[in-house]
């Protein structure tokens, strides 16, 4: 029976103990979160982005349909000189195919290479605004003494695997998201 008791006067203390020194620890920690998914589908650079990727995909797109008309004439130039090869040489015909191949092949690579520009064009821009909008999240957590900021997405199919907060009790008060649009100088919209 003394021993029992000994054990849970034991226990009780150690947890009391342990209760106090964990205390201070989270004392003062402040916790906030952003809408990453939200900040970059209202963020004017976004926008802007998709604008400028818009203008470049029309450019892209009317250069190679100009490849792909030269071409098209050139072959129908061609196969116009097969139906009538009286007094054409060999060297000639082979000159002309050789000539259609060639503007067949640019405008294949053409197309692939403007495919791969955009790609990268794409991936460099939004990689440099996401770093810019990770730089101002820093920034305003730090203006507003916050110790740690977690990603919280409204979207659970983004398969980037991100911290995920689980659960908040702060009605919104610890939300950075819009102040974090407002320092990019985007305005919010209105919920």
């Amino acid at each position: 029976m003394k021993k029992s008791v000994f054990i849970a006067i034991i226990l009780l203390i150690s947890q009391l103990g342990f209760s106090q020194t964990a205390k201070p620890a989270t004392q003062g920690l402040k916790l906030a979160y952003v809408y990453e998914d939200y900040i970059l589908q209202n963020l004017n650079e976004i926008k802007n982005l998709q604008a400028e990727i818009a203008s470049k995909k029309v450019s892209l797109e009317t250069k190679l349909e100009q490849k792909a008309k030269k071409y098209q004439e050139e072959y129908v130039e061609y196969q116009a000189m097969m139906k009538d090869i009286t007094g054409l040489t060999t060297d000639s015909l082979n000159a002309k195919l050789k000539r259609v191949q060639n503007i067949k092949k640019d405008a294949d690579d053409f197309q692939a290479n403007s495919e791969a520009e955009l790609q990268k064009m794409i991936q460099d821009k939004f990689l440099a605004i996401r770093e810019k909008v990770n730089a101002t999240i820093k920034t305003v957590a730090a203006e507003k003494g916050y110790k740690i900021v977690f990603r919280r997405n409204a979207d659970a199919s983004n398969n980037e695997s991100n911290t995920v907060m689980l659960y908040s009790a702060d009605n919104g008060k610890d939300d950075l998201t819009d102040a974090v649009l407002i320092k990019m100088g985007t305005v919010p919209p209105k919920k």
